[in-house]
């Protein structure tokens, strides 16, 4: 659901926000489908079931904090039932997951200013 956007970032581009707000909103219905499924039920298939990782990587570059209390909670649900990550543990993985896409130094230094301050509430803080 996300390969064209993370191809994208790997080839240092940002993504275009309207098609990227509509594949969040899809995805974080869908991702909202499974987690109240038993565990079990859960696919794999990440056209059916989003990668929630990718999921807040797209609330991040949008900086839509209603979408982030959303993302948040599917998080805790499935953590819950996974690894058992905390959610901040989650956040700063995705973080320096997303930022390894980066292709170049100025990419990376560009998503930086593009994402919030995961480290501390994981909320978009501007200086």
């Amino acid at each position: 659901m996300f390969a064209e956007i993370v191809s994208g970032l790997k080839s240092g581009r940002l993504p275009e926000l309207a098609p990227l707000r509509g594949r969040c909103h899809a995805g974080v219905t869908k991702k909202l489908a499974f987690v109240k499924l038993p565990p079990v039920f859960w696919e794999t298939d990440p056209k059916r079931n989003p990668d929630t990782m990718h999921l807040l990587w797209g609330v991040w570059l949008l900086h839509d904090t209603d979408m982030l209390e959303i993302v948040k909670g599917i998080i805790l649900m499935e953590q819950a039932e996974k690894e058992g990550l905390s959610l901040e543990e989650f956040m700063q993985n995705s973080m320096e997951a997303l930022l390894a896409l980066a292709p170049d130094t100025t990419f990376r230094t560009l998503l930086k200013r593009q994402l919030p301050d995961v480290k501390n509430t994981g909320e978009f803080v501007r200086e």
